[in-house]
Parts: structure tokens; sequence; C-alpha cells
């Protein structure tokens, strides 16, 4: 039992060396032994739970999922009223991208490195970016139902939408290295929801 755990701990320590590395440096410029020596592991031992730096990258991913998403639940979440929920996604915007110095997203990151749509990384990044729009459709649905003045809005249409802008944010504040266009996208959504109504 005790040696399970310390195997486990040592996956830990590969993934948090792999979450640091491939998003400050990127999936291809990030070597395995590079990862070895932050985790503090052996080779026997990284290749014991990542047989390639493909494994590790899935692990990455899926890792980089559960910690992002978190992010933005709790900022949702904090949240009661329906429309500041909402519109809670374009602060989540604002501090995230500041906070990483405007890195942008982990998952077109990697995305742009391994352009093969069929490969099993892009397919992580599509269930990421999936989840994401299934999170602002819920939003949306939540929101119609919830007053009447947005009883005719279209949750598909403007989720998609919402998901545009929000992708396009991300991409213009990594670019620009500001986050002043999230008040564009923000003003944007705010004036299409209003005209949904």
């Amino acid at each position: 039992m005790k040696k399970e755990a310390a195997y486990s701990e040592a996956r830990q320590k590969i993934i948090a060396a792999a979450l640091d590395l491939f998003y400050r440096q990127g999936y291809l410029a990030t070597g395995i032994n590079q990862v070895i020596a932050e985790a503090g592991v052996s080779k026997n031992t990284f290749y014991y739970y990542f047989p390639s730096k493909e494994d590790l990258c899935i692990a990455y991913l899926q890792e980089r999922h559960k910690v992002w998403m978190g992010w933005l639940r709790e900022e949702i979440d904090s949240h009661e009223i329906p429309y500041e929920r909402l519109m809670s996604i374009f602060n989540f915007l604002e501090v995230w991208l500041t906070q990483c110095n405007f890195r942008g997203c982990a998952f077109l990151n990697i995305s742009s490195e391994v352009p093969d749509l069929k490969h099993r990384i892009r397919k992580e990044v599509v269930a990421h970016k999936d989840s994401l729009r299934d999170v602002f459709s819920d939003i949306l649905e939540a929101l119609k139902n919830s007053d009447r003045q947005y009883s005719k809005i279209d949750p598909a249409f403007l989720s998609d939408i919402l998901y545009v802008l929000f992708e396009g944010a991300v991409s213009a504040c990594q670019n620009y290295g500001d986050a002043v266009l999230i008040d564009t996208a923000h003003s944007a959504f705010a004036r299409l929801l209003e005209r949904g109504k």
C-alpha cells in the first residue's frame, strides 16, 4: 500500500511538472528529460506511468481540464442571479488571462503544435472545448427558464456566439498582451442578448 502511494505521488509530481513546463514553454519545446528533472523522479518511474511523451500530454490535458474548469465553475457559482452568472464569464476571462500573463489557452496552444485533427491529443482538446460550450449552453438555458424577459432567447444559438466571442477574446488578449478587448466581447454579447429578448 505504501509503495503504491509513493508511486501515485510520483505520478502527480510528473503531471505537476508537465502542467508548468508544457504551458509555459510549449509541448514540443519541452523534453522528457526536463520533465523528469523537474519532477525529481527516475526515468524508470516516468516510463512506468507514461510510456511516451504523448501519454503524458493526454494526462496533462485531462488534469488541466479539471483545474481550469474548476476555476471557471468557482467564478460562476459565486453568483446566484442567472444573468450575473452568465456575465461573470467575462470577469473570469480577464482575471485568468491577466494572472497567466496572457499565455492563453493551454488547449489551443497544444492544438497549434499538433496539426493532425484525428490525433488523440486533438481529441482531448475538442472534449475540453465541448465541455466549455456545454457550460455556456446550460447557463443560457437557466437564464431563459428563470426570467420571463429572456423567455424568447435561443440558448443553442447564443451559446455558440458566446463561445466564438470567448475564444476570440482569448486569442486577441494573447496576441496583444492586453485584456482590453474582453470589454468589447462583453458589450457585444450583452447587446445581442438584449436583442434576443
